[in-house]
């Protein structure tokens, strides 16, 4: 008989095994992100399993998110672009998502949102206003360059001939990420994400988490989190100093991953997601010319319809104005703070 159960430490063995072996696996459905969701956001895991006898036949990972206004959701997962539930077939899913609905009730959350690629047969709300970018890897990285049209390759060679370099690091290369990161976030108008945050990712995934920088000369004027799972890599959050931008930092940033990912075997570069029409939608799809529709799924329970709470809802321009105008430092300190009570 198949029941549901709470994640405990003597069943993430059997998590981590299921998730390894899954084919629709994503990195969401790793099991550390437990771990950056608790320690480096604050929030609560609330972690499902679907167990068929001693075996693991579907997995669901959630986190409840407590807001200093009172609101209370449940998201799978916030930050990152995938989540929702791994299942062995449709009956598993179903429970899966029953327990989802049950935990949105009893922790009384106004909604519950899965952020799915595809839209399964529950009846869920859907939002499909955000696509992600994949772009085929090969060995050779010059079949890839071949596919690009003329105006992405000359901006990739300006560039190169801009002797901008790139270093790929640990974690010791995160506060010269941090510091392009937080101050490119503030000049957006957008909260940055904690220092602690990043540094729970890179020490929770050591093998297959690193920092990308790009210099001229001394000064790193370009920077970005690379993410492996399986045959996949991601860049989640990248950056670059705005008075640099006629060097092309950004392009010799994502040029240098794909690099790497064709001579690591990697089949895959995600760009990560964007808004249809927004400024990192129009710089992505140079890369890759058909976007990958994101559908994301929500039980909507105290509330009427899908929040909108993104940087392009119009009543939040006021704040984003306000904001760009803030000192860095109070900033840097104000965001973390804020941020996390968005998914």
């Amino acid at each position: 008989m198949i029941r549901i159960v709470e994640l405990a430490p003597d069943l993430a063995p059997g998590w981590s095994n299921y998730v390894a072996e899954a084919p629709a696996a994503t990195i969401a459905h790793e099991l550390n992100w437990s771990r950056v969701m608790s320690d480096g956001l604050g929030h609560r895991p609330l972690y499902r399993l679907a167990i068929d006898d001693d075996r693991v036949v579907g997995v669901l990972p959630m986190v409840l998110i407590k807001t200093w206004w009172q609101t209370r959701y449940l998201i799978s997962l916030p930050w990152i672009d995938y989540g929702g539930v791994l299942a062995d077939n449709g009956e598993v899913e179903a429970m899966l998502y029953e327990e989802a609905r049950r935990l949105t009730k009893e922790m009384k959350a106004k909604f519950a949102e899965f952020r799915t690629a595809t839209a399964g047969a529950f009846n869920l709300a859907l939002l499909k206003n955000k696509v992600t970018f994949l772009l085929k890897l090969a060995d050779d990285p010059d079949e890839i360059w071949k596919g690009f049209d003329a105006k992405l390759r000359n901006q990739i060679r300006k560039a190169e001939k801009s002797d901008l370099e790139t270093a790929f690091a640990g974690i010791e290369g995160l506060p010269e990420f941090y510091k392009v990161f937080a101050y490119n976030m503030r000049d957006l108008g957008t909260p940055v994400w904690g220092y602690g945050f990043f540094k729970s990712i890179l020490e929770s995934f050591p093998e297959t988490a690193r920092i990308i920088l790009v210099k001229k000369g001394n000064l790193t004027i370009a920077s970005g989190l690379v993410l492996r799972f399986k045959d996949r890599l991601y860049v989640p959050s990248a950056s670059a100093y705005r008075s640099f931008l006629k060097y092309c930092p950004n392009h010799a940033l994502y040029w240098a991953v794909i690099k790497k990912g064709c001579e690591e075997g990697h089949k895959l570069f995600d760009f990560g997601r964007s808004a249809i029409d927004s400024s990192t939608y129009k710089f992505k799809i140079q890369w890759v010319p058909q976007p990958t529709q994101l559908t994301w799924q929500y039980y909507l329970w105290r509330i009427g319809e899908i929040p909108a709470i993104n940087p392009h809802n119009p009543k939040y321009r006021l704040f984003i104005n306000m904001w760009q105008r803030l000192p860095l430092p109070i900033a840097n300190f104000l965001g973390p703070k804020l941020i996390k009570n968005f998914p």
